[in-house]
């Protein structure tokens, strides 16, 4: 008869003692076996009349071998039945021979043995993040690893934004898997730069700060659900949500924390996103047009595909005299922008693919005119930010909230302050 074995796994967060019913029930029953003579609960066991025996073994040992070890350890040898205590912060060579076996088919190959798992401890979610807080502190401590122990804020900053754009592709992917080991990823950035924090001498600060000061900012910008504020559907939430943050932060512009360094793109549409959301009419963020560029009769605005059809007019352009092909990439940027309006009318047009043709087209012509797109759009995003800021600031001195200007105010007032300095291109 195979020895039956219940591993009985409990957690170094919860007390000693502190077990399930059914764990209870098995270790007074049984005799009680572990490889770990500092295990927590032992004492706890003990008091309690449970029979504890420490199995003294340091190199791994196959299922027979396991089987007879187990055995030799039992006061009867005719008992047919034990619980297996595991050490739950450090597991001995006993612990990682039975891990294999728990739970497996005895016809796999360990017919000597049977064994089951019970998790004797609960926990509250998230108790696991305790276990990545050790760790990090372990790696970052005298006679950890080196690297680990070198890293600042400002080496450590890239690998934050790397780990952010892998967890973002994971789910454009739908990888959940990935997504979840991605999220770890930028977990440990987080454990890393509090535990780096918390080495400052005179105004450090560590994980638990940062869990603590997120915590309270949740609750607070959610009266809704921590106080006795009513709100109709999740347009309100957001409403509150910006005039708590405001107050905090002691914001005098919609435009303030509005992270700067971040992609071009994304930057202009937070920018455009935060004046819309006061109010300011959308063609205040063009320019003043200029002449389009003939657009070809046979070009295809929707449909095309920029990369076959070499967007930036490569070999058109490379001979004496020419324009490197800006011309072709303007009129191509002029087809797109041409049928995009009407595109995206259409029922069955795709929003996504008729505009990011568009964009392509335009990245496709700054290319061609030897300009950086990603610098050329940031300087335009900092002059609308600069431009929106001094319309708001223009508008105090009359005891004006912005938020509740008019659109007719805000052209008026975009009118006023001028173009932001350093703008190459007249306004409307």
């Amino acid at each position: 008869m195979p020895l039956r074995i219940t591993v009985v796994r409990v957690s170094p967060r919860v007390a000693p003692g502190v077990l399930t019913a059914p764990a209870w029930d098995l270790l007074r029953r049984v005799p009680v076996l572990t490889g770990a003579p500092g295990h927590p609960h032992l004492e706890a066991l003990r008091a309690a009349g449970a029979s504890v025996t420490v199995v003294d073994a340091t190199v791994l040992a196959g299922p027979a071998e396991l089987a007879g070890l187990l055995r030799a350890a039992l006061p009867d040898p005719a008992i047919d039945e034990i619980a297996w205590l595991p050490d739950p912060s450090a597991p001995t060579p006993l612990d990682h021979s039975l891990d294999p076996l728990a739970d497996a088919d005895p016809s796999g190959g360990a017919a000597e043995l049977a064994v089951v798992t019970l998790v004797a401890t609960v926990e509250l979610p998230g108790s696991a993040l305790l276990d990545a807080v050790a760790v990090m502190d372990r790696l970052r401590s005298p006679g950890g690893c080196p690297w680990d122990a070198e890293q600042t804020h400002e080496s450590l900053a890239p690998y934050l934004i790397e780990e952010t754009y892998e967890a973002y592709q994971a789910i454009e992917d739908g990888d959940l898997a990935e997504l979840r080991e991605e999220l770890g990823d930028v977990l440990m950035q987080v454990l890393f730069h509090a535990r780096v924090a918390a080495e400052r001498p005179d105004d450090g600060w560590d994980v638990d700060d940062v869990a603590a000061g997120l915590s309270a900012k949740l609750i607070r910008r959610h009266p809704h659900v921590f106080a006795d504020v009513v709100v109709a559907g999740s347009a309100d939430v957001v409403t509150n949500w910006d005039v708590i943050k405001s107050t905090e932060k002691a914001r005098t512009s919609v435009t303030d924390g509005v992270p700067l360094s971040q992609p071009a793109l994304s930057l202009a549409a937070k920018l455009l996103g935060r004046a819309g959301g006061v109010g300011v009419p959308v063609d205040l963020a063009f320019a003043a047009p200029v002449p389009p560029a003939p657009v070809p009769p046979a070009a295809d605005p929707v449909g095309a595909d920029p990369v076959g059809a070499d967007p930036v007019g490569a070999g058109q352009g490379d001979g004496p005299g020419s324009d490197g092909g800006v011309a072709a990439a303007a009129a191509r940027l002029a087809a797109f922008a041409a049928g995009a309006e009407q595109a995206l009318r259409e029922p069955a047009a795709r929003g996504e693919d008729v505009l990011g043709e568009l964009l392509f087209a335009a990245v496709a012509l700054a290319r061609a005119a030897k300009v950086d797109p990603e610098q050329a759009l940031r300087a335009a995003a900092r002059r609308f930010r600069e431009r929106l800021a001094a319309a708001e600031r223009a508008a105090r001195p009359d005891g004006a909230t912005p938020t509740a200007l008019p659109a007719a105010r805000w052209r008026e007032l975009w009118v006023a302050v001028g173009p932001a300095q350093g703008a190459a291109t007249a306004d409307r």
